[in-house]
């Protein structure tokens, strides 16, 4: 029982942090599809919560030790005018849907640092990682399946 509670929470703590890995993870373990996208659904979301949490929090200290200056004209590069493109097009919850890709502590630290007091922050989150539990628990599912297959013949 013990063990059983240490891996589900060792899952929960892998889907917090490398989110696109984690549904196959969970059904390699022996979990079915739902049990997938619980856990993956919920250690996303507190993942998610705990390093946008942290995020501002570190931000808000950072800025109370090195308060901004007198602000200098700042030179536009090709490189800061696509961030700015793509954070003004996007906002939060474009990369609130990028979490597979960058993994969740990655994308919750920009939030925190661009959109920090953004209301819609977490709720983004919360959804964007329902969505991906689904859809990555759906398309690991045959991968799992074939993988095990290959190791049962050898």
């Amino acid at each position: 029982m013990f063990a059983e509670i240490l891996k589900v929470l060792g899952l929960f703590l892998f889907s917090g942090t490398k989110f696109m890995m984690a549904p196959g993870a969970i059904l390699a373990a022996g979990y079915g599809w739902w049990e997938s996208i619980i856990i993956s659904f919920t250690g996303g979301s507190a993942g998610s919560i705990f390093f946008y949490k942290l995020g501002g929090r570190f931000f808000s200290f950072l800025e109370k030790i090195w308060p901004s200056k007198k602000k200098t004209r700042k030179q536009f590069t090709a490189k800061n005018r696509m961030i700015i493109r793509l954070k003004n097009k996007f906002g939060v919850v474009g990369l609130a849907f990028l979490i597979p890709l960058i993994s969740i502590p990655v994308s919750a630290l920009l939030s925190a640092k661009y959109f920090r007091f953004d209301k819609k922050a977490i709720p983004a989150y919360i959804i964007a990682s329902a969505f991906w539990s689904v859809a990555l628990t759906f398309f690991s599912e045959p991968v799992v399946a074939f993988i095990q297959n290959l190791i049962h013949e050898i």
